[in-house]
């Protein structure tokens, strides 16, 4: 029985197939990144002889160990200039391992400070990047916050999801960050395009991932060229956002739904474009019954807590009193009832809001009763982020545009003062006159 054969997937990329020669069974199978049969028998050949390495192989060509690779060095080295002799001599010093050495028999104090600046400590990729992305240890997210810019300790989980997912099984453990160019990343990330099938998106999400920490180590000198440097991002092929109809929206309106704290949520969703988080956010402190204005001042992820709304952007939102009084009497069923209590609040731990999956499951209870079947949601791809898409396009068509992003809460700098002055009141007033006119239109149609 043969130790391993040689099969090709989809691509056109020759895989190593290793057979257990007792049971028959297939204990790896590894693309050789090669459409070369020829090759691609080398690699696997060497891969049965020195054990099959650990991750995914980072060059599309073969790699025999200890076989001459057939260039002629002399020449080589003829042909180099000082900058690229000096790298050479970097490179070659990190590959054997070899101890730092002293240049005493030279008298030229540039070989000296330049073969200084490049002897540097090597770092090795998963560790590193593991270690960047943690949210309460790494230096970087320390000075980042510090110098006023915002990350949510979610998005830095995230962020060493990718690293664990992606960036180890590829690259393995043993990887070093001076082993990285362009081109083997550019290898890696279309490989999680083609070969594990990722969405261009997801595809970005990994270069996002890597990009920042590589950036990093550049701008501190910790690596002498940034290796992501001119990688290109992939098409996100997102499928564009689908919204209800006006006639939807009536017949969820008219519905009388199994949990009126999810009707509720939609109804701030239509009539005032809140993101899922933001409604989880709201607070009775933030409900301001006699003027009839509802305040956004945070988010809330199960991550993070409750945390600023998305661009820092807290706004304050006219909204029917009736409503009001609605969010007001679905607060004051929690037995933590207070002015820091939440509106949204769980039945498993009222000192917490409903988590946003909440409202995205009753949205689609909801819009099976009114007969669009999960499946046709999903081709339509409509999600709870679609009643902030259905709220804007129906304001956009009966309001400036400044009036619908103050509304819709589109800037990017923070709210500093509320509305006291004559031209904001004006502006409030003219925001309530022409959210009464739209939502009337929409429920007496």
């Amino acid at each position: 029985m043969s130790p391993f054969y040689l099969t090709k997937n989809e691509h056109g990329y020759y895989r190593a197939c290793f057979v257990n020669q007792q049971t028959g069974v297939v204990t790896v199978a590894k693309s050789t990144h090669t459409k070369n049969k020829t090759e691609a028998m080398m690699i696997a050949t060497d891969w049965y002889k020195n054990g099959v390495p650990k991750g995914t192989t980072n060059s599309r060509t073969p790699f025999i160990q200890n076989q001459s690779s057939g260039l002629n060095l002399k020449n080589l080295v003829a042909r180099l200039t000082d900058k690229e002799a000096f790298e050479l001599y970097s490179l070659l010093k990190s590959k054997l391992n070899l101890s730092e050495t002293t240049l005493s028999t030279s008298s030229d104090s540039t070989i000296k400070t330049i073969t200084k600046r490049i002897s540097t400590t090597r770092i090795k990729l998963y560790e590193f990047m593991l270690n960047f992305w943690d949210y309460d240890n790494s230096e970087f997210i320390q000075r980042y916050i510090a110098h006023g810019n915002n990350m949510t300790k979610g998005h830095a989980k995230n962020m060493q999801s990718l690293v664990r997912n992606y960036w180890l099984p590829y690259f393995g453990e043993e990887a070093f960050v001076d082993e990285l160019d362009k081109t083997m990343l550019d290898d890696f990330f279309f490989y999680l395009y083609r070969e594990k099938g990722l969405k261009g998106g997801t595809v970005n999400k990994a270069i996002n991932c890597g990009s920042r920490a590589m950036r990093y180590l550049y701008e501190n000198h910790k690596i002498s060229e940034n290796p992501m440097a001119g990688v290109e991002r992939f098409n996100p092929n997102q499928l564009e956002r689908g919204i209800p109809t006006e006639t939807e929206v009536r017949q969820l309106l008219n519905l009388e739904w199994s949990t009126p704290a999810y009707k509720l949520a939609f109804k701030l969703g239509v009539f005032c474009g809140l993101r899922a988080g933001e409604v989880s956010g709201l607070r009775v402190c933030d409900l301001d019954l006699d003027a009839d204005i509802i305040h956004i001042r945070h988010s809330w992820s199960d991550t993070d807590g409750l945390k600023c709304p998305k661009n820092s952007d807290v706004r304050d939102l006219p909204l029917h009193h009736s409503i009001i009084l609605e969010l007001m009497a679905q607060a004051k069923q929690n037995p933590l009832f207070g002015d820091l209590s939440f509106v949204f609040w769980s039945n498993v731990k009222p000192e917490q809001p409903y988590g946003r999956c909440c409202y995205i499951d009753g949205l689609c209870e909801a819009l099976e009763a009114i007969g669009i079947s999960e499946e046709q949601r999903r081709e339509r791809n409509i999600v709870f982020h679609s009643l902030r898409h259905f709220c804007a396009t129906v304001l956009a068509q009966r309001a400036d545009m400044k009036t619908v992003q103050a509304f819709m809460g589109h800037r990017t700098e923070a709210m500093s003062k509320h509305y006291s002055d004559h031209d904001s009141q004006e502006k409030l007033q003219n925001m309530k006159n022409i959210m009464q006119i739209t939502w009337e239109e929409i429920l007496s149609a």
